[in-house]
């Protein structure tokens, strides 16, 4: 492990001198030539993404779990059903409603990878890298947009891109809907930042289109960002004196929150279905001095030998921090930015606060998220995008000197140089592939919150251990059974009892499942395991059992999907419907001017 580990460190220390002597080169042949600060960014990006190159499996972190629930979510799209939620492979082959909770946008995507060729490891690091990729591209963008300085939004990219919990989330932990966030959330920002220089209809309508992408690669995440560009709409607003502008970004941001509303709806409408573990009257925080130092290679490797994880700020990140607060305090920063420099900077102040054991009377305003939010430390994602953004800021705040461009290097070199340790996961294990994933997909670790599971399931593991002997079996009573046919959502058996009897069908109880007797209903009930059981008649019998969202479900998901293709017909009708809005807007202000020059006459 130790080798494979070392090996990792010497490959991108290799690639890293490559690209720095490429550079040395290049600035000798073109002396007079400015290096194109966007290439520059995007060569970097790439020198953390060598170790996916690897093949094999990861041997820790989230990578598995999520492997066997796209291999699940796959065979439901073949089966043509376009939004599963039952996964009918997973929990020993009794099925388990992981969808119905589970983000989905993660899963589409490494899905139609797959469609293309891909492994499921192959597609999933895939996914992985073009997710980190894009997230440095992105905040560029919008930095730049924001600023006009090719500095400041390379500067914002590097410290986006190599932020400790970002290396984590990509490397360590593998998980998918935190590194689609981190790659989705500058987009939203470079739009908004788009409409408000350039009103142009499109921007409002990719900003709806990405919010709701937003709740479907995360949907706890998403309401942090989704607030994060709630306050950034206000103080932006507030800042042009337009209040205009405010409630065209609020309408936006708010249908694309609705437009979402299948991923968030379950929460409340399966909770008298899903096991509530008791409420405890204790937040676990996650250590707040774990935040600043890890321990392990002298504070610079975020990954213990067990597998255990720092999720450190970052050490240039708490610098930019901390100066910042020092500069605004001493009023050093230029008038021009100073209101931007103090939202970011406060947003950051704000967000580490709430991660503090002091401020868990804060926490008692959202009952749960607190549960999901502390444990692991993931308000880290939202800090790092803000001081990213921050570091734009100091970029902009220290640019005049020449000495103090130096300094603006330095903290580049170290943010990078820092994290060299975390670029890739410390092992990978070649000798498994997708073969060996699909042959043990059943038994795939069960590891779901505890608001995810049937109540009726035995706790504390809610996962069966070993797959059933049989699809149906009959408990009381005497019959033969032969299986037709079997999809994840329809089992069909014909059934000859000479006896009324009484039978388990090996699929985990919960709302939804229906069983049709010969066509006519018949009660199901859960056993002490929380399988489905049922009495049934003598003689010959069709059954069919069929899973089916229950009524309000399947409308959410229905709302959604149309929300979803009006934003694409907005899309492609985008520059029709600016056109019709600009002719709208002319004739009313015509007609005003027309009663103003009657109004005067009369």
């Amino acid at each position: 492990m130790m080798k494979s580990a070392y090996h990792m460190i010497l490959v991108n220390l290799a690639a890293s001198l490559v690209l720095i002597v490429g550079l040395v080169f290049y600035r000798f042949v073109y002396p007079k030539k400015k290096i194109n600060l966007f290439i520059l960014l995007i060569l970097i990006s790439l020198l953390p993404l060598i170790s996916l190159l690897r093949p094999g499996d990861y041997e820790s972190g989230d990578f598995n779990i999520h492997i066997y629930r796209i291999i699940s979510f796959y065979e439901s799209l073949k089966e043509g059903i376009i939004m599963p939620s039952w996964s009918a492979e997973l929990n020993a082959m009794y099925g388990v409603p992981v969808f119905i909770f589970n983000y989905p946008l993660p899963y589409y995507f490494i899905s139609f990878f797959h469609w293309l060729g891909f492994t499921f490891i192959a597609g999933t690091k895939l996914f992985l890298g073009l997710t980190y990729f894009f997230s440095g591209i992105f905040m560029y963008l919008w930095i730049n947009k924001l600023t006009n300085n090719k500095l400041s939004a390379f500067t914002a990219g590097i410290f986006y891109l190599f932020a400790p919990y970002h290396l984590i989330d990509t490397h360590f932990r593998a998980t998918l809907g935190e590194c689609l966030i981190y790659m989705l959330a500058p987009l939203i920002f470079f739009f908004i930042t788009k409409y408000s220089l350039e009103k142009q209809f499109i921007y409002l309508v990719l900003i709806t289109l990405l919010t709701f992408l937003l709740f479907l690669a995360h949907p706890l995440l998403a309401v942090v960002f989704w607030g994060l560009a709630i306050l950034y709409v206000v103080y932006l607003s507030l800042a042009k004196k337009d209040i205009k502008i405010l409630f065209t970004f609020l309408f936006s941001l708010l249908i694309g929150f609705a437009s979402s509303l299948y991923v968030w709806l379950p929460y409340l409408l399966y909770s008298p279905y899903t096991y509530n573990a008791d409420p405890v009257s204790t937040i676990v925080f996650y250590p707040f001095s774990h935040l600043f130092y890890s321990p392990w290679m002298f504070g610079f490797l975020f990954q213990g030998h067990h597998g255990e994880l720092e999720e450190i700020i970052g050490y240039t990140q708490i610098f930019i921090l901390a100066f910042s607060l020092v500069m605004i305090g001493l009023r050093r920063i230029p008038k021009k930015i100073q209101i931007y420099y103090a939202f970011w900077t406060g947003l950051c102040v704000i967000i580490l606060l709430l991660m503090h054991p002091a401020f868990k009377f804060l926490w008692d305003f959202t009952p749960g998220a607190e549960s999901m939010l502390m444990p692991y430390g993931r308000l880290s994602l939202a800090i790092s995008f803000c001081i990213s953004v921050l570091a734009a800021y100091f970029v902009l705040a220290f640019l005049l000197a020449q000495t103090k461009r130096k300094l603006i290097y330095i903290l580049i070199l170290v943010t990078i140089g820092s994290t060299i340790l975390n670029w890739g996961q410390r092992r990978v294990i070649p000798e498994i592939g997708d073969a060996y994933l699909l042959e043990h997909a059943w038994a795939g670790v069960g590891i779901t919150p505890s608001f995810m599971n049937s109540k009726w399931t035995k706790t504390p593991s809610f996962w069966f251990p070993k797959r059933p002997g049989s699809p149906l079996a009959v408990l009381d009573g005497k019959a033969s059974v032969k299986q037709l046919t079997r999809t994840s959502t329809k089992h069909v058996y014909v059934l000859s009892a000479e006896t009324p009897i009484v039978i388990r069908e090996n699929t985990l109880y919960f709302p939804g499942w229906s069983l049709k007797s010969n066509n006519s209903s018949i009660p199901l009930y859960p056993d002490q395991n929380g399988v489905i059981n049922a009495k049934l008649p003598a003689g010959v019998q069709y059954l069919e059992l069929t899973y089916e969202d229950i009524p309000l479900y399947k409308l959410s998901k229905m709302i959604s999907a149309g929300l979803f293709l009006t934003m694409l017909l907005l899309l492609i009708f985008s520059r029709f419907v600016q056109h019709l809005l600009t002719k709208v807007s002319w004739l009313l202000k015509r007609g005003r001017y027309r009663w103003f020059v009657l109004r005067q006459q009369a």
